[in-house]
């Protein structure tokens, strides 16, 4: 991602997280990092203005980290009427408009442009018609949501100020069809023209209209959110761009599906025998590693519980071929009739997924002492992948969330609750939420699996942050809707806060939430922690005051955003 100025770079630059600095041999400082909810490590450089120093500045960029992709991201002037501010204009076509001969007949243009790859000029009409505001807060965008035009644009290295000079007139003459102009495109473009395997794309924000009125258009911002826009629309464009496929020389190439793993995940070399794939009854499953639970094996006495995200491999060209693994064993005789029967308690939960509208079941299977059931997990059919938890949404510690993930984190929690109602009408409940336990799905948020509902409460389940005080030992309550309620609280509360829930810190309050929290939000979030389950709300209540707080974030101040 390379951004002319620094505030192109500032929009860029807070899309990304776990942000490392780089030096390369020529002195370019660029940070590099992740964006959640993507596969790419994004380097991040500023080239300053002009065609030449983005050229200097992109070719050696593309060497050093071996880019799949450059992406200019920033700001332009718009020639066209129908331009407006706020809009993006993404390259169709770059035009270099000083190309050309000065002669006694006057200039005549000697045409150079050049075109992005069509893989690419098919994701640009992709994401314009499909959720081009992604990566763009509800609300961070302008009154009016802004246009996207897939149009060619000039470049070249004077600043036009006025629609009646020579230099627009000259556009306007020999690039008629172009509708917005830069002054860098041309060389970056250029410079990853020598790398073939290289996907280039120019996304530019208005920000003024080439005309007098650039001054006062600055100064009241235009150029922030010009910024703003055109980076949410390239990390659009990026969300579905597939990783080249590269000369064996060029770069060592991974598996077909990466392992990715997270900050805190809780594999272990030992988590289900270190294989990566497994068999039940025929279908292998290809295991992802993730943060959290999300690959783990535990012992609980004669019993050893397994789980992870998987891939069916029988069934990779399916869209829907990702699964939530997990298996039971018990390593002593089974049961006789009538005895607690550990496996049973899979084969229950499938019954409570059909009957309340859970996850698909995809698989349930029993031999001899283990059991497993495999319920189906959302997938990226686009990148190959399945999709995330609310994990990624929450920030390291000890920082809370921004705006706009928190407004994602609330309507979220407040789709899953609808499920919980639902299981709560039969006085069900799933007692083992946490951030790992919620897919980032769309529409909607899903749970990955039912939890301990298939199971009765005892002392001590669902140990570590999000255990409600009725499930410690010793609480004469019995865990149950409520228990639900106080888990998706403290979730919240970490979003708020920065950290999770300790008896040690204070009660949650306006004072130490963010500002752009509405108080009743903050409110909800309280009464759900109350530590007697009787005192809290019920979980329709606790969903529709978190609806509502959803709604107020989507109106934060300009001022608090």
């Amino acid at each position: 991602m390379l951004t002319a100025l620094q505030v192109e770079y500032e929009a860029m630059r807070r899309h990304l997280e776990d942000v490392r600095e780089d030096v390369l041999p020529q002195g370019t400082r660029v940070e590099v990092g992740r964006v959640p909810g993507l596969d790419w490590e994004v380097a991040l450089a500023e080239t300053g203005p002009t065609n030449t120093r983005a050229a200097l500045v992109t070719q050696p960029t593309i060497e050093y980290f071996e880019a799949d992709a450059v992406f200019f991201v920033g700001v332009a002037g718009a020639l066209k009427d129908d331009v407006h501010l706020g809009d993006v204009v993404v390259a169709r076509k770059v035009y270099g408009h000083h190309g050309g001969r000065e002669s006694v007949e006057g200039f005549q243009a000697r045409p150079e442009a050049w075109e992005p790859a069509y893989e690419i000029d098919q994701l640009v009409r992709s994401a314009r018609r499909n959720e081009p505001w992604a990566f763009l807060s509800p609300h961070t965008q302008s009154a009016a949501t802004p246009r996207v035009h897939f149009e060619p644009i000039a470049s070249g290295d004077v600043l036009i100020g006025s629609r009646d000079s020579e230099t627009f007139h000259r556009i306007r003459s020999h690039y008629n069809d172009a509708v917005a102009v830069d002054m860098e495109s041309q060389g970056v473009v250029q410079a990853a023209r020598m790398h073939r395997a290289v996907r280039a794309l120019s996304v530019r924000g208005i920000s003024d209209l080439a005309d007098p009125g650039k001054a006062a258009s600055d100064a009241a911002g235009s150029q922030e959110t010009a910024s703003r826009h055109a980076a949410a629309f390239a990390l659009r464009v990026l969300r579905d761009l597939r990783p080249a496929r590269r000369p064996a020389r060029a770069r060592s190439q991974g598996p077909a599906v990466i392992m990715v793993a997270g900050p805190d995940r809780g594999s272990r070399p030992e988590a289900w025998d270190g294989r990566p794939t497994v068999e039940v009854e025929g279908q292998q499953y290809l295991l992802y590693e993730g943060p959290g639970d999300l690959l783990d094996e535990a012992r609980d006495g004669d019993v050893v519980r397994r789980q992870a995200v998987a891939r069916a491999l029988s069934d990779r060209d399916s869209p829907n071929s990702y699964a939530w693994l997990r298996q039971v064993e018990w390593t002593r005789p089974l049961p006789g009739p009538g005895r607690f029967d550990p496996l049973a308690a899979l084969e229950q939960e499938a019954g409570l997924c059909r009957a309340f509208r859970g996850p698909a079941v995809v698989q349930l299977a029993r031999r001899g002492n283990t059991a497993t059931l495999a319920l189906a997990w959302p997938g990226d059919p686009k990148l190959g992948r399945p999709l995330k938890t609310l994990h990624e949404l929450l920030p390291p510690p000890p920082s809370p969330t921004d705006p706009l993930r928190l407004w994602s984190m609330v309507r979220g929690i407040a789709e899953v609750a609808e499920v919980l109602e639902r299981l709560a009408g039969e006085n069900l409940s799933h007692r083992a939420l946490r951030p790992t336990a919620i897919v980032i799905s769309r529409p909607k948020m899903v749970l990955r699996d039912f939890g301990l509902a298939a199971t009765a409460p005892r002392p001590g389940e669902n140990p570590g942050p999000y255990q409600a005080p009725e499930q410690r030992y010793g609480s004469a309550f019995r865990p149950g809707p409520a228990t639900d309620v106080y888990q998706l609280g403290a979730l919240l509360y970490q979003a708020l806060v920065g950290r999770t829930l300790d008896p040690g810190y204070p009660a949650l309050s306006p004072a130490n939430a963010p500002s752009f929290a509405p108080d009743s939000l903050v409110q909800v979030v309280g009464s759900a922690l109350r530590q007697d389950p009787g005192a809290r709300p019920g979980v329709r209540a606790f969903r529709l005051a978190v609806l509502a707080a959803a709604r107020e974030l989507s109106s934060v101040a300009p001022s608090q955003r």
